[in-house]
C-alpha cells in the first residue's frame, strides 16, 4: 500500500480542532474548489460508525464514494475508511496532537491502494500522489484559516443566520463556512429541504412564522447577471429577483415579534458605473447605466430594513475568484486550451476578491459593529490585462487571443459594455480602516491558491 502524510501546526487546542471537524459544514469547507464533489448524505458528525456518501467526478464520470468512521476519540482524532469508491483500499487517520498550551499538530496519514494492482500503480501512481499533495495543501490552509477566525470570536455567542440564495455559488459557501464556525444556518428557498424556510417571491409567498428569531438575515438571492443579453425581459427578471424579492422579505421581517438585529444585502461594484482611472471608495455616488441603477435599487432593500434592524450592511462585491464556480469557471476552459486573452483594450480596471476573503470579511462584518456600504474587493487592483496574464501563468498557457470590444458589444450588448468593458477601480477603504487583513491581496496568489497550485496561508 502507498502512504501519504501531511502535517501542519495550528494556533488552537487539539480539542478545538476536533470540534471543528465534527461540525456541520466542515466537510464542505475541505472540498477543494477544483474538485466536483456532491454530498449525498451524512455531511456532519465524526462519531464511530458515521458514514458520508458522496459522488466524485473524475475524468467526466461520477463515482460513488462511501467513507465510514472506524474510530473516533475526542481531542485526539478519528479514522475513516473507504467502504465503496475509486480506490482498492483507503484508510485515513486524522491525528490531533497538543503542542503546548495554545497550539496543536494536525497530521493526516493515508494508506491507500489503487485498483488494478501494478497496472494501476504504473498509470495512476504519480497522478494520485500529486493530487493528494494539492488537496491536502488546500485542506490544511483552509483548516488553519478557519481555526484562526474561530479563535478570534471564541467568546461570542452562536448566531442564527438565514440566507436567501443559500444554494447559490456564494451563498452555499457562506452557509458551510458559518456552520463550521459553530453557527446555526438556515436557507430561504423556493424548493425547501430539511430545515429550510419556504418562500416563493414570484407569487409573493413566504413562511412568516419560520422567520422569527434569527439574529442575522442575509439577502443574497438574485438571477445571474451573466445569463445572456440584457433585453427588457431579462432586465425585469434581474430586478424582480433582487429588488422585489428583497422588499417581500424585508416587509415580512418588519412585522415579526422578533426581527433580526442585523440585515445584510448583496450588491455589486457595478453601483459605481464606469469610473475610468478613479479609485472608487464607499463615499462615491451611483454611476450611470442599468447595472448602477439595479444596484442602487437592490441597496434600497437594506435601507428599508433600517426600520427594524440595529445594523444594516450593503456588500458591494467585485468579481469573486474561486476555482470551482463563478466567473472563473467560465473562463477556465478557453484559457486552458490556450484560447484566452484580454477583453477589449485590457486597460479597464477589474475589481475582484478571493472567495476566502469574501467569506472572512463578510463574517467579520456581521460579527463586528460596522454598518452601511462596504466594497468587498481586494486592496491591490488589477486591470483586465493583469488578470489575463495571471490566469495564463497559473494555467501555464499563452494568452494571445484578445476579444475585440466591438465583437463583445455586438454579441452581449449592454451586459458586455457595462459588466466587461467598463472600468471600475473600486477600493476597500472601509474594510481596511476597520482592520480587515486580506489573505489574498494580489490576483496571482489568489488564482494559484484556488486552483490548488500552492497555498499562501
Amino acid at each position: 500500500m502507498a502512504v501519504f502524510e501531511k502535517e501542519s501546526t495550528l494556533a488552537c487546542s487539539a480539542e478545538e480542532l476536533f470540534d471543528w471537524h465534527a461540525r456541520e459544514g466542515a466537510f464542505e469547507r475541505l472540498i477543494p474548489p477544483w474538485k466536483t464533489v456532491q454530498v449525498v448524505s451524512g455531511n456532519s458528525g465524526i462519531e464511530t460508525g458515521a458514514e458520508i456518501v458522496t459522488r466524485l467526478k473524475q475524468f467526466g464520470v461520477y463515482q460513488k464514494w462511501i467513507a465510514r468512521i472506524e474510530a473516533s476519540e475526542s481531542g485526539r482524532g478519528f479514522r475513516d475508511a473507504q467502504v465503496e469508491g475509486p480506490f482498492a483500499s483507503w484508510i485515513h487517520q486524522h491525528s490531533f496532537k497538543e503542542q503546548g498550551s495554545d497550539a496543536c499538530r494536525l497530521i493526516d496519514s493515508i494508506k491507500y491502494e489503487l485498483p488494478a494492482g501494478r497496472v494501476g500503480r504504473f498509470f495512476g501512481g504519480d497522478y494520485v500522489k500529486t493530487e493528494l499533495e494539492r488537496v491536502f495543501r488546500y485542506r490544511h490552509a483552509i483548516t488553519k484559516s478557519d481555526l484562526s477566525i474561530l479563535s478570534r470570536y471564541r467568546d461570542q455567542p452562536r448566531l442564527r443566520v438565514l440566507i436567501s440564495g443559500g444554494y447559490g455559488f456564494i451563498g452555499s459557501r457562506l452557509a458551510a463556512f458559518l456552520r463550521a464556525q459553530g453557527n446555526e444556518v438556515r436557507v430561504l428557498s423556493r424548493n425547501p429541504r430539511n430545515g429550510d424556510v419556504a418562500w416563493n417571491p414570484v407569487l409573493g409567498e413566504i413562511d412568516s412564522k419560520a422567520l422569527e428569531g434569527f439574529d442575522v438575515v442575509m439577502h443574497l438571492a438574485g438571477k445571474n447577471l451573466a445569463d445572456g443579453r440584457w433585453n427588457e425581459q431579462a432586465k425585469r427578471e434581474l430586478w424582480k429577483s433582487r429588488v422585489d424579492a428583497g422588499h417581500l422579505l424585508v416587509g415580512t421581517l418588519k412585522n415579526l415579534r422578533n426581527p433580526p438585529r442585523v440585515f445584510a444585502c448583496a450588491s455589486g461594484v457595478g453601483f459605481y458605473g464606469d469610473r475610468g482611472e478613479s479609485a472608487a471608495d464607499e463615499t462615491f455616488g451611483r454611476g450611470q447605466g442599468f447595472l448602477a441603477e439595479l444596484c442602487e435599487a437592490w441597496e434600497g432593500v437594506a435601507r428599508a430594513a433600517e426600520a427594524f434592524a440595529e445594523r444594516t450592511l450593503v456588500l458591494r462585491t467585485g468579481v469573486v475568484v474561486d476555482g470551482g464556480d463563478g466567473a472563473l469557471s467560465k473562463m477556465r476552459l478557453p484559457f486552458s486550451l490556450g484560447l484566452g486573452g484580454r477583453i477589449g483594450s485590457g486597460r479597464q480596471w477589474m475589481p475582484w476578491i478571493a472567495l476566502e476573503d469574501w467569506l472572512a470579511a463578510t463574517h467579520q462584518l456581521i460579527r463586528d459593529e460596522g454598518s452601511g456600504a462596504y466594497n468587498l474587493v481586494a486592496p491591490v487592483p488589477c486591470r483586465n490585462t493583469d488578470f489575463t496574464k495571471a490566469l495564463g501563468a497559473a494555467l501555464r498557457r499563452p494568452t494571445v487571443l484578445p476579444v475585440p470590444a466591438g465583437l463583445l458589444s455586438l454579441a452581449l450588448g449592454e451586459f458586455g459594455r457595462e459588466a466587461l468593458l467598463s472600468s471600475c477601480r473600486a477600493h476597500p477603504k472601509r474594510l481596511l480602516d476597520e482592520g480587515y487583513e486580506f489573505k489574498y491581496p494580489e490576483i496571482g496568489e489568489a488564482l494559484l491558491f484556488c486552483m490548488g497550485k500552492r497555498s499562501a496561508l
